[in-house]
């Protein structure tokens, strides 16, 4: 009996022993599948920051969470985004801020961005370009780290100027007054000349100045004066058609000059001459073989000193038939002809007459 308790207890040591180790096997065995549970759990998650991917294991959802986990550290400007793809495995992208610096109208702006073109950094900041602006980059190009942009106003303005333009004298020269006598006919005024120019304006500053156009606005009014041309006073002061102009007391114009001694004569009122034509001052007498009726004529001393002036050839006499004077001048009074006497004279015929 003895030897079978005996075998009894060790049968029961044994038992005791294979549970003890089964359930150190089943607690082993429960421990792998927990851990192995575990790591089934966890997702893989590529994070990328600044051109590096790194893989990590989580069951974090929260992307922030993940990458407090890892030590990211985030400014206020730097943008996340996070993806899955069909095999549940997710990836994170940081994109780093940068600064961008924009120059304009005297002032230069820097904002925080992530990315984009020059036209997004324009919008950002509210910097609108006009026709002629400029930039030093394209609108479509990529913006970078310290990117420097800057914007050249570009302006024109017009205005005008006002010039004024000094009048012209004009002289009409009356042979029946002597040389120094003047009367303003008209008076002078000033005309005024408008000359249109733009300028170019580089950020407020003018570069360039071009005339782009003028105009005469106001007519200048010139300055009429009558002045004496003859070298003494004129005792005709009858105008011929066309004015006589005299230089130094001398015709311009004129087709022949004869040289010869006048004498003086007058008549009663009303009287006639040999070609018809009234006595009169300023119709004189001649020999109409050589100076023919109807010639205008201008006659004054040979030294200058006397002058009869404008004169039409109408009348004759013996004395001028016969050679004896050249003309015969008409006066108003018998004291005028003394006073004249004989005076040698230059005739200068200015037209030829018919009569």
């Amino acid at each position: 009996m003895k030897p079978q308790i005996v075998n009894a207890k060790m049968n029961r040591e044994l038992l005791k022993s294979k549970i003890v180790k089964i359930g150190l096997f089943f607690a082993v065995v429960a421990s792998i599948v927990l851990m192995t549970g575990s790591l089934s759990l966890k997702d893989s998650v590529y994070i990328t920051d600044e051109g590096r991917t790194k893989e990590i294991k989580t069951n974090e959802t929260d992307v922030y969470s993940i990458l407090r986990t890892e030590d990211y550290e985030l400014s206020a400007n730097d943008r996340v985004s996070y993806t899955r793809d069909e095999n549940n495995t997710g990836h994170i992208t940081i994109y780093r801020a940068f600064e961008v610096n924009v120059s304009a109208d005297g002032m230069t702006h820097s904002f925080a961005t992530v990315g984009g073109d020059v036209s997004d950094a324009l919008d950002a900041l509210n910097v609108e370009l006009e026709e002629d602006d400029v930039i030093d980059y394209e609108y479509s190009d990529e913006l970078f780290p310290d990117m420097k942009i800057t914007v050249t106003r570009i302006d024109h303005e017009e205005w005008q100027e006002e010039i004024e333009i000094p009048y012209d004298v004009e002289y009409i020269d009356n042979p029946n007054h002597t040389i120094g006598y003047e009367e303003v006919l008209t008076y002078g005024e000033n005309g005024v000349r408008t000359i249109y120019y733009r300028d170019t304006l580089v950020d407020g500053e003018v570069t360039d100045t071009v005339e782009i156009d003028e105009e005469v606005t106001v007519e200048p009014v010139n300055m009429v004066i009558e002045r004496g041309s003859a070298t003494a006073h004129s005792y005709s002061e009858t105008f011929s058609d066309g004015d006589v102009v005299l230089v130094n007391g001398v015709p311009t114009s004129y087709t022949r000059v004869l040289s010869g001694k006048s004498t003086a004569y007058t008549a009663y009122p009303g009287a006639g001459t040999a070609s018809g034509r009234p006595a009169k001052v300023g119709y004189v007498a001649v020999n109409p073989n050589v100076i023919p009726y109807g010639s205008e004529l201008y006659i004054v001393s040979q030294d200058g000193s006397r002058v009869y002036g404008y004169a039409i050839a109408a009348d004759t006499g013996g004395a001028l038939l016969n050679g004896h004077a050249l003309v015969d001048l008409y006066m108003d009074t018998y004291e005028d002809c003394c006073s004249w006497g004989v005076v040698y004279v230059d005739v200068y015929v200015l037209s030829e007459g018919n009569g």
